[in-house]
Parts: C-alpha cells; sequence; structure tokens
C-alpha cells in the first residue's frame, strides 16, 4: 500500500531521542520525524511530518500522537496513532481510551486525510471524529448524554449542539453519529491491525 521510498536512522544532533524517515509523496520529499517525550506523568511519541525545501530547510506540515499514556498504572488515560502513505495521500488515524478511575478522559477515534496538492501544499480533505469526552455517567449535565438517548426537547437538541461544537472545535473534525461513529472506530483499529502486521514484517 505504501509507495515511498525509506531511510532510517537516529538523529543525533537537531533530535536527541528521535528517529527521522524519508517519505516521497508524487516527487515531493518529506521527513517524518518521530519523537519520544517524558513530560511530569505523560509518556509517549509524537510523529513531526516535515517537507523537504531545495536549501535542506525543513517546513512543518502536521503532526500526530502515536502513543501517550497519562497517569497512574491503574488509571490513565490513553492515546494511539498510525499514520498511512498512499500515492499523495496521507491518512492519520487516532484513537482516546481510559482506564481505571479515569471518569473525565476521551474515548474516540478521529480520522483525518491530507493530500499533496500538484503545487506540493499539503491540504486537509476530510476529518471525521467521535468523542465522549468523558464516562457516560461522570457528568449528566452535559449534552454528551443525548448521544446515547435522543434529545426531546429544544433545549436537550441545543446541549448536544453545544458539546458537538465544542468536539469538533477542541478535536478539528466533523462529528459522526450512531453507524458512522461505529464504521470509523471499526476503520481506526483495522488500520492499528495493519499498523502491527507491518511491524512483525518488518516493512
Amino acid at each position: 500500500m505504501k509507495i515511498f521510498s525509506l531511510i532510517l536512522f537516529t538523529l543525533n544532533i537537531l533530535f536527541a531521542t528521535a528517529e527521522l524517515e524519508h517519505v516521497t509523496l508524487g516527487n515531493q520529499d518529506f521527513s517524518i520525524v518521530t519523537e519520544a517525550y517524558d513530560i511530569y506523568d505523560s509518556k509517549g511519541e509524537v510523529m513531526k511530518f516535515y517537507k523537504e525545501e531545495r536549501n535542506n530547510d525543513l517546513t512543518f506540515v502536521l503532526s500526530l500522537i502515536l502513543k501517550d499514556k497519562t497517569g497512574t498504572c491503574a488509571d490513565k488515560s490513553t492515546q494511539e496513532g498510525a499514520y498511512e502513505i498512499n500515492g499523495t495521500t496521507i491518512t492519520l488515524y487516532s484513537f482516546w481510551d481510559r482506564k481505571g478511575k479515569v471518569y473525565d478522559s476521551p474515548y474516540g477515534a478521529r480520522i483525518q486525510q491530507y493530500e499533496m496538492l500538484p503545487d506540493h501544499t499539503v491540504v486537509l480533505r476530510s476529518s471525521k471524529v467521535y468523542i465522549e469526552t468523558a464516562r457516560k455517567s461522570y457528568d449528566k449535565e452535559s449534552g454528551m448524554q443525548y448521544l446515547f438517548t435522543p434529545p426531546k426537547t429544544a433545549l436537550e437538541k441545543e446541549a448536544l449542539q453545544a458539546y458537538v461544537q465544542s468536539v469538533e472545535k477542541e478535536y478539528k473534525g466533523v462529528f459522526v453519529f450512531g453507524e458512522e461513529a461505529k464504521m470509523l472506530l471499526d476503520e481506526v483499529h483495522e488500520a492499528f491491525r495493519r499498523k502491527m502486521k507491518s511491524a512483525w514484517q518488518g516493512n
């Protein structure tokens, strides 16, 4: 599925704990830098995507959390990410979850699709998201409750709309519901399975 050239090595100067991967979309070269971080109670890895300029400068394009764990071993919020490159398209997959007594952390998924245009600029073509910002029983005043029980009154519909708008703003995507939300979650998990299979096979 991936059609690109790959060189993998450790950077010792600019990024002390980072890996650099060179990829080609169409006839444009890009660099993918994967950095590890350990900040307070959060540990993880982030991918940063850069356009390689003719003067050897790197222009930042986008980033994606590949893995993050925040909290204690028993009680923590997690985030996982994966990306796929196909021709001139790069697709980003994200999944949020929680374990233990973490009630106010998100659960859900997002898929973002970017495309490189003929002038080598990268644009966001689509972004779909489904997020539950807390456990179902945690905040009964939130409009999130109407994801599970359809709103009936005008006030309930307004509360749901306000919740959706808040999620769309924070997670930068179009909120999806019902079967479309289930399909979104399934597609993200399937992308993670492809990622694991690729890792086992050594690409």
